[in-house]
C-alpha cells in the first residue's frame, strides 16, 4: 500500500513538472510558433487625427439634444461602446471608476485644460472619443520616457480600429456635450 501511494504521488508531481515545463515553453510542440502574428493583429494602427463630419452638427444645441439620447445608449451599452466600464455619467448603472466621472462634464472637466495646457473644444471631445492617442503628449505616452503615465494610455481606440462608426462617435460626443 505504501508503494502504491508513493508511485501515485510521484506520478502527480512528475505530471505537474511536465505541465509547468510545457507552460513555460520548454516542451517542444506546445508553444505556437507564430504567436507573434496573432499578437500583432491585436495591436491597433497608429493614432489618427479626425475632423468632425459635416453631418455631425455638434455646434447646434437642438442636434446635441436629439443625438445625446442615442449617445447615452451607446455610452451604457457594454457590447458596443462600453464607456460605462470606466466612466460614470447620469443614468449609468454599474459604472466604473477608472476614468473620470463625467457627471456635469461641460461645467467641470470640459473647462479644464487638456494635457498640453490648451483649451478643450468640440473637436477635442470628438477626437477624444474617436482616437484619444493623438492628444497624449509623447512624454506621457512613450514607455521609454521617464514621464510615462500608463493611465493616460488606456482608453479604447474607437474610430481607428472600427470599433465605432463616425455616427456613433458623434452620438457619444453629443451625449458628453449635453452633460451640464
Amino acid at each position: 500500500m505504501k508503494l502504491k501511494k508513493l508511485l501515485v504521488s510521484s506520478m502527480v508531481v512528475g505530471g505537474l513538472a511536465f505541465v509547468s515545463s510545457a507552460v513555460a515553453g520548454s516542451c517542444p510542440g506546445v508553444e505556437y510558433s507564430d504567436a507573434s502574428k496573432i499578437v500583432k493583429k491585436d495591436i491597433p494602427p497608429g493614432p489618427r487625427l479626425y475632423a468632425v463630419p459635416s453631418n455631425c452638427k455638434l455646434d447646434n444645441p437642438k442636434f446635441i439634444a436629439k443625438k445625446a439620447k442615442e449617445g447615452q445608449k451607446l455610452f451604457n451599452n457594454k457590447k458596443i461602446a462600453n464607456c460605462v466600464a470606466c466612466h460614470n455619467a447620469p443614468g449609468s448603472i454599474n459604472a466604473g471608476n477608472v476614468g473620470p466621472d463625467l457627471t456635469g462634464y461641460m461645467s467641470g472637466l470640459f473647462n479644464a485644460k487638456d494635457l498640453r495646457g490648451q483649451k478643450k473644444t468640440i473637436d477635442w471631445v470628438f477626437q477624444r472619443v474617436a482616437d484619444y492617442r493623438v492628444q497624449v503628449p509623447k512624454k506621457y505616452s512613450d514607455p521609454k520616457s521617464p514621464e510615462f503615465v500608463p493611465y493616460y494610455n488606456i482608453m479604447t481606440v474607437n474610430l481607428t480600429t472600427g470599433k465605432l462608426t463616425y455616427d456613433q462617435v458623434c452620438a457619444i460626443t453629443a451625449f458628453l456635450l449635453s452633460l451640464k
